[in-house]
């Protein structure tokens, strides 16, 4: 993993789509969270020029809303990976704050993981995801959940 940046990078975006009843846990402390930690600690430019920007959006919808699916695309012009995936929404309402957290950090490694199989040309997806896995085991995000169902 690189030296921490003294300066906050602005690298990683996140949003969420949320109903409701989650919204507090999921974009009160936890969005920012993640974000701040990323930001502070990972340079997408250490990792090549392929990519400038990675935007995430975390889903908790009731499982009856169809209409924000999961995607995942990259803008070769504009160097941006785009992530929208879905958190399971019973998952989130049953959980705690913290217990959101870990699923949200689980949530995106798995994404990274995914990302690691697309081709982007003058990146490396897979030491991204190391690192990002590292920083996340180190914070304590990436334990288990018993009932969690990814």
């Amino acid at each position: 993993m690189q030296e921490p940046n003294p300066q906050d990078t602005k690298d990683f975006y996140f949003t969420a789509i949320v109903w409701h009843e989650v919204s507090d846990k999921v974009v009160r402390l936890n969005l920012n969270t993640i974000r701040e930690a990323l930001n502070q600690n990972i340079s997408l430019r250490s990792y090549g020029t392929g990519v400038h920007e990675i935007a995430y959006i975390f889903v908790a919808i009731r499982p009856t809303n169809t209409r924000h699916g999961e995607m995942m695309r990259y803008y070769k012009a504009k160097k941006e990976v785009f992530i929208q995936k879905k958190l399971p929404f019973e998952l989130v309402e049953a959980y705690s704050e913290a217990e959101v957290l870990t699923l949200m950090a689980n949530t995106y490694i798995q994404s990274l993981q995914d990302l690691t199989k697309r081709k982007i040309s003058d990146f490396d997806t897979k030491q991204l995801y190391t690192d990002v896995q590292q920083l996340f085991e180190a914070k304590g995000w990436l334990n288990v959940l018993a009932t969690q169902a990814m």
